[in-house]
C-alpha cells in the first residue's frame, strides 16, 4: 500500500545513499484483511525507520482484561419464556451469586390448530449447555421438543427428565409443547456449563476467537516485528516483543492495535504505553493549552509530562529497545487515547472535556513536532448501549473530535472508535468491575483492533472491519417509577419457578453453602464466633423473598420485651480508658456485690437496681436517639430511649415466660442499636447465667447494617425447657468517632427474641 513518508528522526550512522533511495520509492504496507493471518516469526524490515505509536490514558489503557483464571460469577444461570419476569440482566438476589434473565420467544406465524400444542422459537443471549424446565407444579406435566429433539418430559405422578443441548447465542430455535393440560405452560432453562468467561484463554483458546493469538502448538503467538515498551509503571521501561503476555496478566488495546499495525506495516513497529491508572484528563493529563487551575499543585499536568517524559527516554535508547535496531531512526507514526472515567465525577470535567481532548490532540502534534499526526480515540463504553447520562456526554465529546462536521480542521487526521458494541456484560466475564469492563479480554481486544484498523485508515491503508458475531441486545427497561403491586406479583409468580426448583435447590446443594446451611439449620455452634446473624441462610431466605414467600423469615417470639420492666443499672468502671478510643468493651470490676449480675439468683433489687422499659440509650447525657435517620426495624437507634443510660456501663437483666420452643425452628436474641458503622460497641448476652454471645469489637467499617446478638444454638434448648428464663446483657457507651472529633457519648440497647420457620428440605436435614 502506498502512502508518503512522514517526518523523521533520530538517523545516525545509516547511510545516505540508502536513505534517500529509501524516500524515492513508496514505502510498502498491505492490506489488513478482516481476519488477520498468523505472524510468520519474522522481524520487522530494519533497513526502514521504526514506526512508533503512542498510547496513553488512564487504566484500561493500562489494560484490565484478563489473561486467565476467569470463574463464572454466578453459581446459577437462568432465562424465562415469561413476560413477566423481570428485564435483565437481573440478579435474583444479592448474597447468592444467582441470575436470571427474560429469554427471547417468538410466535410462529400461522392458524392456530385444535392440538393441546404450543409452538415457537426461543433465543438465548449466551452459548452454553442448557437444561430445559417446563411449568411449575401442576402444571410441569408434559412434552418439550427443541428442534425436533425431545429434551423435556414428566407423566403425571413422576418426576421430569430433561436432556442438556448445546445452544448458540444468537440463534433461533423451534420449540414445541404438548401433553399440558389448561394453558400452555411456561418454561425456563438453566445453564450448566457454568465455566469462566470472558478472560483470553475462554475467549481465544476455548471460543476460537482472534485466531492469530494462537499458534499451531496451544501457546500465545510472538509478533517479532512488533515491540511493546511499558514506558510510565515500570522504572526505566519494560518490554518484549508483542504477545498475549506482554503486558503481564492482563492486557489492554495495545494487543489488538499492535497486531493490526504489525500487519500493515513491513517496518519495525514499536508501541510505547504510557498509561496510568485513575487519571482524568481535566486535571492530571490537563494538557498545556488548557492552562493552570492551581500553578501550586504538583500534580495537575503531571501525567501530561510524564506520557512525554516516557515516550523521549524510550526513544533516546530506541537502540536499547527494539531488538535488532541497526540505526535507521524512527517515526512517530501515530497517537492512541483511551480514557474518560474519571473526569465523569465532576460536572466541569465532564463540560469542558471536549475542550481538554481538542488540547491534547494539539499539544501532542505540537510537542513531538507533528502537525498532521494521526490520533486515534476510543470512547468510553461503560454499560455498552444502556450508558449512564454522564458517560455518554463524555462519549460525546470524544466522538465529536473525530468528526470532520464539528473539527474540519481534524479532518483525515483523527478518527474516534465508539466502544459500545464491545461491552460485555457481568455473567460474559471474569468479574464484575464495570469501570474495568468486569475485565474482558475480548472488550480489549476488540477496542484495540478496531483502534488499529481506524489508525491504517488514517494512513491511508485499507483495513477491512472484524466482523462481529450477531449478539442480543440487553436494552435496560426505562423505569418510569417504582412498579405497582400488581407488577411486582407477576413478577415474584414469573419467578417462582426458577427460584424454588431452580435457584433455592442449587443454593442448598452448592457445596459452598450446603454444609453450612445444614449445620445452621440443626443448631450447631460455629467455629468461629461473629457477632452478625446473618449467615448462609440469609441468602436462601432472599431467594423466597423474590418469590414472594415470607413464611421463612424472622419473626418475634414469646413475650414483648418492649412491655417489660427491666432491671438495669450503670456505672463508671475504675479501669479508665481515654474517650478518644473506640472498641471500649473490656474487663472491668463490677460495683462490690454485683460480681454475677447476670446470674439467675441476682437480686437485682437487693443490689439497690433501677427498673425501666427498653429501649435504654443516650446521647450527649439526653434521652435522645443516636441518630434521627436509622429506620432499622432491628437496629432502632433512631427511637428516643424509654430508659436513661447514664453511666459507661450498662447492665440490664430480666426474667420471662418462654413458651416451648418448636421443632422445625430456629430461634436466636437481636441485640438492636447502634449498629452501624464506627457507632456500636461491644456487648455479651447472658441466658440462666450462661454466656449466648460476647463481641468483644464494635462496629467496623463495611460491617453495618446487620443485625447483631446471639443464636440460640442446641447446647443452650436446655435453658429454655423450663418456661421462666433469666435474659441479661452488657455493653459501653461509644465516646468517638474517627472522623468526627469531639463527638458526644452516645448508646442504645434493646433486645427481642425471635424465631424462624426452617425451610422444608432443611427441616428434614436437620434431624427434627
Amino acid at each position: 500500500m502506498n502512502h508518503s513518508h512522514r517526518t523523521i528522526a533520530s538517523l545516525p550512522a545509516l547511510s545516505m545513499a540508502l536513505l534517500l533511495a529509501q524516500l524515492a520509492l513508496p514505502l510498502a504496507a498491505a492490506d489488513v484483511p478482516a481476519q488477520l493471518p498468523d505472524p510468520d516469526g519474522k522481524p520487522g524490515d530494519a533497513t526502514k525507520p521504526v514506526k512508533v505509536y503512542i498510547l496513553a490514558g488512564q487504566s484500561n489503557m493500562v489494560g484490565m482484561g484478563n489473561l486467565s483464571g476467569a470463574k463464572n460469577v454466578y453459581t446459577g444461570v437462568y432465562f424465562s419464556s415469561d413476560p413477566a419476569v423481570p428485564d435483565g440482566p437481573f440478579q435474583i438476589y444479592r448474597v447468592g451469586n444467582y441470575k436470571a434473565s427474560k429469554l427471547n420467544v417468538y410466535t410462529p406465524e400461522g392458524e392456530p390448530t385444535d392440538e393441546p400444542i404450543a409452538e415457537g422459537q426461543l433465543e438465548v443471549p449466551q452459548r452454553g449447555v442448557y437444561q430445559l424446565h417446563c411449568g411449575f407444579g401442576e402444571s410441569s406435566y408434559g412434552v418439550v421438543q427443541l428442534d425436533g429433539k425431545e429434551v423435556y418430559r414428566r407423566k403425571s405422578g413422576g418426576e421430569p427428565v430433561k436432556q442438556e443441548v448445546t445452544l448458540e447465542a444468537g440463534q433461533r430455535y423451534a420449540f414445541k409443547i404438548a401433553g399440558f393440560q389448561a394453558a400452555p405452560p411456561r418454561f425456563w432453562l438453566q445453564k450448566t456449563d457454568l465455566l469462566g468467561n470472558g478472560d483470553l484463554e475462554a475467549v481465544a483458546k476455548r471460543e476460537g476467537k482472534f485466531p492469530w493469538l494462537v499458534d499451531g502448538d496451544g501457546n500465545w503467538s510472538v509478533r517479532n516485528d512488533v515491540y511493546f515498551q511499558e514506558a510510565r509503571l515500570a522504572k526505566d521501561g519494560k518490554g518484549s516483543p508483542l504477545s498475549a503476555t506482554s503486558n503481564g496478566k492482563s492486557i489492554g488495546p495495545e494487543l489488538g492495535f499492535g497486531y493490526v499495525l504489525g500487519e500493515f506495516h513491513d517496518e519495525q513497529v514499536l508501541l510505547i504505553k504510557t498509561a496510568q491508572g485513575n487519571r482524568s484528563l481535566g486535571f492530571d493529563f490537563r494538557p498545556p493549552s488548557s492552562g493552570r487551575t492551581d500553578p501550586d499543585n504538583e500534580f495537575e499536568s503531571a501525567e501530561y509530562k510524564l506520557m512525554v517524559e516516557g515516550v523521549r527516554k524510550t526513544l533516546d535508547n530506541i537502540d536499547k529497545v527494539v531488538p535488532g535496531y541497526r540505526g535507521q531512526g524512527y517515526e512517530i507514526a501515530g497517537f492512541a487515547w483511551f480514557q474518560g472515567h474519571k473526569d465523569s465525577f465532576a460536572e466541569q470535567s465532564i463540560g469542558e472535556y471536549e475542550e481538554h481532548l481538542v488540547n491534547l490532540i494539539n499539544d501532542v502534534r505540537k510537542e513531538f513536532k507533528q502537525p498532521k499526526l494521526p490520533i486515534v480515540v476510543a470512547t468510553i463504553g461503560f454499560g455498552g448501549h444502556n450508558m449512564q447520562d454522564k458517560f455518554l456526554r463524555i462519549l460525546q465529546a470524544q466522538i465529536a473530535v473525530g468528526d470532520s462536521k464539528q473539527h474540519p480542521e481534524y479532518a483525515g487526521t483523527v478518527a474516534s472508535v465508539d466502544t459500545r458494541d464491545y461491552w460485555r456484560e457481568v455473567d460474559e466475564s471474569p468479574t464484575n468491575q464495570d469501570y474495568h469492563y468486569n475485565r474482558n479480554a475480548e472488550t480489549y481486544m476488540l477496542i484495540g483492533d478496531a483502534l488499529g484498523r481506524a489508525m491504517v485508515g488514517l494512513l491511508g491503508g485499507k483495513a477491512e472491519p472484524l466482523p462481529q458475531a450477531r449478539r442480543v441486545q440487553r436494552v435496560a427497561k426505562q423505569q418510569t417509577g417504582e412498579p405497582t403491586e400488581e407488577e411486582q406479583a407477576a413478577a415474584q409468580r414469573a419467578l417462582k419457578p426458577i427460584v424454588i426448583d431452580g435457584v433455592a435447590a442449587s443454593y442448598i446443594a452448592n457445596p459452598r453453602y450446603n454444609k453450612s446451611l445444614l449445620e445452621e439449620a440443626a443448631g450447631e455452634r460455629p467455629q468461629r464466633a461473629n457477632q452478625f446473624l446473618r449467615g448462609s441462610m440469609y441468602g436462601l431466605l432472599n431467594c423466597y423473598r423474590a418469590a414472594g414467600i415470607d413464611e421463612h423469615d424472622w419473626r418475634a417470639f414469646g413475650p414483648d420485651f418492649d412491655k417489660t420492666q427491666w432491671d438495669y443499672f450503670s456505672f463508671t468502671p475504675p479501669e479508665t480508658l481515654a474517650i478518644d478510643k473506640g472498641n471500649r468493651y473490656r474487663k472491668v470490676t463490677y460495683p462490690e456485690g454485683m460480681a454475677n449480675w447476670f446470674a439467675a439468683e441476682f437480686d437485682a433489687a437487693k443490689a439497690g437496681w433501677k427498673k425501666g422499659l427498653q429501649p435504654f440509650g443516650q446521647f450527649d447525657g439526653e434521652l435522645a436517639p443516636v441518630t434521627e435517620t436509622c429506620k432499622s426495624p432491628f437496629c432502632r437507634c433512631g427511637e428516643k430511649p424509654k430508659s436513661l443510660w447514664e453511666k459507661e456501663v450498662l447492665l440490664i437483666r430480666g426474667v420471662f415466660e418462654i413458651p416451648r420452643l418448636k421443632e422445625g425452628h430456629r430461634y436466636r436474641i437481636v441485640l438492636g442499636g447502634s449498629a452501624h458503622v464506627n457507632s456500636g460497641e461491644g456487648y455479651a448476652i447472658y441466658v440462666n447465667g450462661k454466656l449466648l454471645a460476647e463481641s468483644t469489637r464494635g462496629v467496623a467499617v463495611r460491617q453495618g447494617g446487620q443485625p447483631r446478638g446471639g443464636h440460640i444454638y442446641s447446647d443452650f434448648l436446655d435453658e429454655f425447657k423450663g418456661g421462666q428464663v433469666t435474659i441479661a446483657a452488657t455493653s459501653f457507651l461509644r465516646y468517638n468517632h474517627p472522623r468526627k472529633k469531639p463527638y458526644p457519648p452516645r448508646g442504645h440497647i434493646t433486645l427481642q427474641l425471635e424465631e424462624q420457620k426452617l425451610p422444608p428440605a432443611l427441616a428434614a436435614g436437620s434431624g427434627e
